[in-house]
């Protein structure tokens, strides 16, 4: 019982009740008050009505006809209904209907001494013996400063009122069984969707990654919610294949050098133990340690740069020189290779704000690939081009190019197509590169084609 008290269904039924009773005894008190309002103001009416036609009769026929009227009146609507009475200025009576059901009519003497001409004034009373209150109204009969008492039992008019107020007592109970049933269904179909999302949490708890919210298609927030949260499950559940997949390559990348360390020692060992085969050995693991030293730092850094923690050194520097730089770095290995090196930059210099350092390895990576798979004879082109929004540096070649299957896969952490099994590398240095465009809120672009090249494009916004 403790549990439905606290859940988020029953203290939204228990505000949908609360507000919905409110909101109808507001309504129903409104009611209220304005029938009870014209009701007084019905009964004003009529009594000032009464009071001006004595007034007249009182000034036709004296004070001796005026008993006659009152009882012919009172006759007419109910001696228990109303009564007529003519006071003097202190209070005494005059002449009066008949007044067997009315006893100890009260009189307001401050009413009396402040009353002014054709100005009347109106009280409520409680009679003795009556069980209803009494409107009454005082006026100014004649000069002789008289004064004429006009008197209506409200009994009627208070019989409906607490006859509405029973109605109103047993409307608003059923309007909050009402709201309390109306919100309770509500409450649960809108937040019955939550709880799909909360048992599919729970199964994904227990290794279940496959489970997925189902949508009803209602359009709700709900539904957004199960599609968000679906997409969220895929995105993890890539992640989970991909970190399957990355630490199947680690553990291969990292087996690789450590194996053939251990066989170099154990080969060194067991067949040459001279001082130049130790040292040809050990420059052989420093090498290798090199590699594996390389390799982790390389997913520490893309790690790093993909989890938006990179630490960039920005500063303004100017592209074309860095670009001019990386190219004559770079000549002397295409000449060796009897390939045709060319560059385009901008007559002007082109400056930008960045991480000079990360973003010339970027370079110096797609520069060595270009000319890696680019054969002797081919062509690289490097050029800058400076754009209002962005700058956008290309490296550009007629080599092997890159199958079609594989250009969604090239920047994969430890990816190689199969074309660039034959050459030396890790499978890091696309992964590596894209890392780092990205910490500029920068991206790649890639376009190839199998044996005419490929060209990748960095586009860096200002």
């Amino acid at each position: 019982m403790r549990k439905i008290y606290r859940s988020l269904t029953f203290r939204l039924t228990l505000w949908y009740a609360v507000v919905f009773a409110v909101s109808l005894l507001s309504m129903l008190l409104v009611v209220y008050l304005m029938l009870a309002q014209r009701m007084d103001t019905r009964i004003d009416e009529l009594l000032l009505s009464d009071a001006l036609e004595f007034k007249h009769l009182y000034r036709l026929y004296g004070i001796e006809n005026m008993e006659a009227e009152f009882a012919r009146e009172a006759e007419v609507a109910g001696t228990d209904q109303v009564f007529f009475r003519l006071l003097s200025r202190n209070g005494s009576q005059l002449r009066a209907s008949d007044l067997h059901a009315w006893k100890e009519v009260p009189v307001t003497q401050s009413i009396l001494d402040h009353l002014a001409p054709d100005q009347p004034a109106f009280e409520t009373v409680r009679v003795p013996g009556q069980p209803h209150h009494v409107r009454v109204v005082y006026f100014l009969a004649a000069e002789d400063q008289n004064v004429l008492q006009v008197g209506y039992l409200r009994r009627d008019d208070e019989r409906f009122l607490e006859e509405y107020r029973h109605i109103s007592v047993a409307v608003i109970l059923a309007g909050i069984f009402l709201a309390a049933s109306l919100g309770w269904f509500m409450a649960r179909r809108a937040l019955g969707g939550v709880e799909h999302v909360t048992e599919t949490a729970r199964v994904i708890g227990t290794g279940d990654f496959a489970r997925r919210v189902i949508v009803s298609n209602r359009g709700d927030e709900i539904d957004h919610l199960a599609v968000t949260f679906n997409m969220m499950l895929d995105k993890i559940q890539s992640l989970i294949v991909e970190l399957k997949q990355v630490t199947s390559d680690i553990a291969h990348d990292l087996r690789s050098p450590i194996t053939r360390i251990r066989g170099m020692a154990e080969t060194t060992l067991l067949e040459d133990t001279t001082i130049p085969a130790y040292q040809e050995m050990a420059g052989l693991v420093v090498e290798e340690s090199d590699r594996l030293v390389a390799i982790i730092n390389s997913l520490l850094e893309i790690a790093e740069a993909d989890a938006g923690v990179a630490q960039l050194a920005r500063s303004d520097f100017d592209m074309t020189g860095m670009v001019q730089d990386a190219v004559e770095l770079f000549r002397p290995v295409a000449e060796d290779r009897a390939i045709t090196f060319q560059v385009t930059v901008p007559s002007s210099r082109v400056i930008h704000t960045g991480d000079k350092g990360k973003l010339q390895r970027v370079l110096a990576n797609l520069i060595d690939n270009a000319l890696k798979y680019t054969g002797p004879g081919g062509r690289v082109l490097v050029s800058v081009e400076d754009e209002p929004a962005h700058v956008k540096v290309s490296v550009a070649d007629n080599g092997i190019g890159i199958e079609e299957h594989d250009l969604s896969h090239i920047f994969d952490r430890f990816y190689r197509a199969d074309r660039s099994r034959s050459t030396c590398g890790n499978g890091l240095g696309l992964s590596l590169a894209q890392a780092f465009v990205k910490a500029h809120q920068g991206h790649i672009e890639v376009e190839s084609c199998i044996d005419k090249g490929s060209t990748f494009c960095i586009v860096l916004p200002h």
